[in-house]
This record gives structure tokens, sequence and C-alpha cells, in this order.
């Protein structure tokens, strides 16, 4: 009976150790941009179709045809629709049940049209279905992400300067070298985040404990590695204090030829 248990017990737990998981990520954009969305599928299992609803921040639209599927699909198909004011539902599916390749990466892509706002606005991903070829939603969890519409934590004019929590890379287009140039109203830890323009982390550097003021450092060498000639980029700084956690500003970056 031994051998018997133990094939069940078998069968029974594999099921929880699948991970299907979508993921919107984060993007950046100014006022009047026209930004790219992307949603990606990490999946343990072969999935031949998904769906997600996706409410809209206030003055945030779609841009309508610009539905992409990206290259793991194999004659798929993808409809976006908008559902109502500010719900996007956008659905793919094969008709011939084919199955999107690989186990990582971006199925679909979609442009925003950003209005007169500034801030940070969640992404939420909703009513998630990734479906098998059995049409079983074999989804086990989402990943959220911010449209941040820069710049970010800069103070309106009138306030004090002692407020202002600005950032400044110098020089800018970066050609080998960046000094990053930030101010803290209290005691904090300060984190620098580089994103790539498709809003995917990077990097995460811990860049140390400030006191209130301005303060300049040389951006490290293995974040200036990961800035590549001729993209785009955007460098965020998170202060941390004893009252609040904040996320100060986001600045865009791009590297020239020396």
């Amino acid at each position: 009976m031994k051998p018997l248990i133990l094939i069940l017990f078998v069968l029974l737990v594999k099921p929880s150790m699948a991970q299907n998981v979508m993921i919107i990520n984060n993007a950046f954009a100014r006022p009047g941009d026209t930004v790219s969305a992307t949603i990606d599928i990490s999946n343990t299992d072969r999935f031949v179709s998904f769906q997600f609803d996706l409410p809209l921040p206030p003055n945030v639209s779609y841009l309508g045809y610009s539905l992409r599927l990206g290259n793991r699909s194999v004659n798929h198909v993808a409809i976006g629709n908008m559902v109502g004011a500010n719900l996007l539902r956008v659905f793919s599916y094969s008709p011939n049940n084919a199955a999107f390749t690989g186990e990582t990466g971006t199925v679909v892509s979609f442009s925003l049209v950003i209005g007169p706002v500034r801030g940070e606005f969640p992404l939420t991903l909703e009513n998630g279905i990734i479906g098998d070829s059995l049409s079983t939603n074999i989804l086990t969890g989402t990943e959220n992400g911010i449209l941040s519409v820069f710049p970010l934590g800069l103070n309106d004019p009138g306030d004090k300067p002692d407020d202002q929590v600005g950032l400044i890379v110098f020089p800018n287009p970066v050609v080998d070298y960046a000094e990053v140039s930030f101010t803290v109203s209290d005691f904090s830890e300060v984190t620098l985040i580089l994103y790539n323009q498709d809003g995917k982390k990077l990097i995460a550097a811990d860049a140390g404990n400030f006191g209130k003021g301005r303060h300049s450092l040389e951006l490290a060498d293995d974040m200036m590695k990961q800035i590549k000639q001729g993209k785009i980029y955007y460098l965020e700084m998170s202060a941390k204090s004893k009252t609040e956690i904040f996320r100060n500003a986001v600045i865009k970056i791009i590297r020239i030829e020396k």
C-alpha cells in the first residue's frame, strides 16, 4: 500500500506547483505622450489563449487598433475593445488551438494616450484568464504595474526650497559618466532604480543614507553598464524615512557615443 499512497500524493500536489502568472509591466510617460503597455505571461503549463480587463486611470485612453501580439504567438488572434468609459478588455485565442511558445515574455502590447495628468496610477489586471487547450483557466496569479506620469515629486512653484525633491542626472545624454543629484526633506534611505523603455526593472541599488538637504553622487558602474548607447531609460529615486516611504522622482536618460 505504501507505493500506492506515494503515487496518489504526487498526483495531488503536482497541480499546485504550476505557476502561470499574467504580468503588466510598469510604464513611464509625460503628459501628452503615447506610451506602450506590455503584458507578459510566465507559464509552467502550455496555454492557447488569454484574456484580461484593465481599468484605465483618469485622463488615460486606449489608442484604437494599437494592439500587437508578441513573438510568442503562433497564428493567434488578439482583440481589444473598450467596455464602458474606462475599461479595456483584451482577449487572444488560436483558431486551431495552437499554444503560445516559450515560458516567459511579452504576449501582447498596446498604446495608451496620456492626458493632462501627472502622478502614479495603478495598472491593475482584472478577470484574468490563461486558457489551456481544454478551455480550462490555468491562471495562478497576476502582477500589477504602475503608470508613472512625470515629473513626479517636483513641488509646484512657491514651495519652500527645502521641500523640493527633484532628481537631476548630469550630463544627460550620458556618455561614460553620470552624476545624480537629489534632495530629501528628512533623514532618508535612498534607493536608485533603473528601468528600460518598456518599464521593466533592470537594476536597483542602495545609494545610502542621507540627511536633510541636497546631495550628489556618481552613478555606480554596475548601473552604467546597463545603459546602452542609443536606448532610452528611466531612473527612479525612492526615499524611505522614519515616517513614510515615498517615490520622489523619475527622469529619462539616454546614452550617446563618446
